[in-house]
């Protein structure tokens, strides 16, 4: 997206958000920097549905774009067979991706809650981006105690 499609979006959500959603220089880079790899046309519908999850809270650019697709995402999926929606996410993958995307998915999900109890601040947009061995090492860093564990094995 470019800097005036951003825009364009912008006053879009300041028009639903109003009191809650102001609008400068920064934001609208930080916003630019964002979207760039996402469609106008996409983020709007998206802002739709957006709208009737969170009515009362203001979009954040990472949490926005949590359900739209880049361009490279968009031509793997249409090349896919299948798709599958992750029930962690509510990403849509190919289905031949989902096994690995569900346990990193679930290794973030369990990183999330371990560092939040630990006065610790992960957040799942830093999380998505590293690579499988940061994710092992911030795992071998947070272990799961032996009530944890026991917790995990009474849901299976």
């Amino acid at each position: 997206m470019k800097k005036s499609e951003v825009s364009k979006l912008l006053n879009k959500i300041k028009g639903y958000y109003n009191s809650q959603f102001f609008i400068d220089d920064y934001v609208i880079e930080a916003w630019t920097e964002s979207m760039e790899n996402y469609d106008l046309e996409d983020a709007e519908e998206h802002l739709k549905d957006y709208l009737k999850d969170y009515p009362d809270i203001a979009p954040k650019p990472h949490t926005f774009i949590r359900g739209l697709y880049t361009h490279e995402e968009k031509e793997t999926m249409k090349n896919a067979k299948y798709t599958v929606e992750c029930n962690l996410c509510h990403r849509w993958m190919p289905f031949s991706e989902y096994e690995r995307h569900y346990d990193k998915c679930l290794d973030i999900q369990y990183l999330i809650s371990v560092a939040k109890s630990k006065g610790h601040n992960l957040t799942r947009e830093e999380l998505e981006n590293k690579r499988q061995d940061v994710i092992d090492g911030l795992l071998a860093k947070y272990p799961p105690t032996k009530l944890e564990l026991e917790e995990a094995y009474k849901t299976i």
